[in-house]
């Protein structure tokens, strides 16, 4: 999608963009690149010797040189004409703009691109930006990597995106599918230990609908439904034993298979369980 187009339709009140669009140049021509090259390479030398023998300090003659080169240069045709952006799902064209803040006023060649990509991906649903320029026309292509999101994090009532690194995304976001539920300041982060955990046994894994945290570094799993499901309460050390434990039990005796409600797992040597008709405290 081209930002400059954007802006365009936008002061004409037109339909809403598409996630890629491509911009038509209008008199570009190789002859134009030649001959402004040429036109740059003498220009910039006599520049140089200019501002050289006439304020004879050689780090202010480098820059001055350096602004008028760019000024020059941008006026002999390398200015920006287009900024091109690919990949972007969540991201606005307007959120991308003002972080880069550039126009067609702007040379192409000064245009900083290890800058312009670190402030990009400053932007809450940018993983990754890629950033490159082309010539007559003059371009600067910007291609996104948006978060993969795995699940939701439930804070004051409210539901933020997390992204595969444990990242809380505090933005509006409406999802599209159902996510893991992951309740406790430090669920986020803790996460991952737990999914190491639940991901050797992938038939179980699917079937947790959200994963709470208490301040004792402890997890509770809810299974199959978040307000019908199965709570099982895992203990805070050999996790890894205890979920397996789990598996086994399922594998030999079928326990999702039963219409419980509840199983400690707490304790090393002791199983509590009991049925969907009996009322628990889900809390810790």
């Amino acid at each position: 999608m081209s930002i400059f187009k954007k802006k365009q339709q936008a002061n004409r009140h037109q339909e809403p963009l598409k996630t890629q669009a491509h911009f038509v140049y209008e008199n570009k021509t190789a002859l134009r690149f030649f001959a402004n090259l040429a036109i740059l390479a003498l220009s910039c030398c006599a520049v140089m010797l200019s501002v050289t023998f006439r304020d004879n300090l050689i780090g202010k003659n480098i820059q001055t040189a350096a602004n008028y080169f760019y000024q020059y240069s941008t006026f002999h045709g390398f200015s920006i004409d287009d900024i091109v952006v690919e990949g972007r799902k969540k991201t606005s064209l307007d959120l991308i703009a003002q972080k880069i803040n550039l126009s067609r006023n702007d040379s192409i060649l000064k245009t900083n691109l290890a800058t312009l990509k670190a402030d990009l991906e400053t932007l809450p649903w940018v993983e990754k930006a890629q950033i490159t320029r082309s010539y007559f026309p003059n371009v600067l292509h910007i291609l996104i990597e948006e978060k993969n999101i795995i699940a939701l994090f439930q804070k004051g009532g409210q539901f933020f995106p997390v992204d595969e690194n444990g990242n809380v995304l505090y933005v509006d976001f409406k999802p599209s599918r159902p996510y893991l539920i992951l309740v406790g300041e430090d669920a986020p982060k803790k996460f991952f230990e737990l999914k190491k955990i639940t991901s050797t046994v992938p038939e179980l894994e699917s079937r947790i609908k959200a994963a709470v945290l208490h301040s004792s570094e402890r997890w509770d799993l809810i299974f199959d439904d978040l307000d019908k499901g199965i709570l099982i309460k895992m203990p805070e050390e050999n996790l890894e034993r205890a979920f397996k434990k789990l598996a086994i039990l399922n594998n030999k005796y079928g326990i999702f298979k039963r219409k419980l409600t509840f199983i400690d797992l707490r304790y090393k040597d002791k199983l509590t369980v009991l049925p969907a008709e009996t009322t628990i405290n889900r809390k810790d």
